[in-house]
């Protein structure tokens, strides 16, 4: 594999998506190509960072309440009527408290 090959799958390599024979190829040629293997090393870095700086926030409450209004007022309109027992099942994970 050159090292141009390499490069253009690095970011499925990273993200578990190659074939086992891609990533197999990709694997031998980092083991011989440094070069590679330390732009492997700076994108797993980067996605990282970028985990990090992107941790999931909470909803303030007031956000929460607003949302949740929101979307009972949308439900309202689209469908005629309150919302439900049903419709109090949905799963709105960002509605939920902290």
């Amino acid at each position: 594999m050159r090292c141009e090959d390499a490069a253009l799958l690095l970011d499925d390599y990273v993200d578990g998506l190659l074939s086992e024979e891609l990533r197999t190829r990709v694997d031998r040629h980092l083991l011989r190509c440094p070069a590679c293997a330390s732009a492997l090393k700076g994108l797993e870095q980067t996605c990282a960072l970028l985990r990090d700086a992107l941790a999931r926030q909470e909803a303030s409450p007031a956000f929460r309440e607003r949302a949740a209004a929101r979307l009972q007022d949308a439900f309202r309109d689209l469908v005629g009527r309150e919302p439900g027992p049903a419709e109090a099942q949905w799963e709105l994970p960002f509605l939920r408290g902290a």
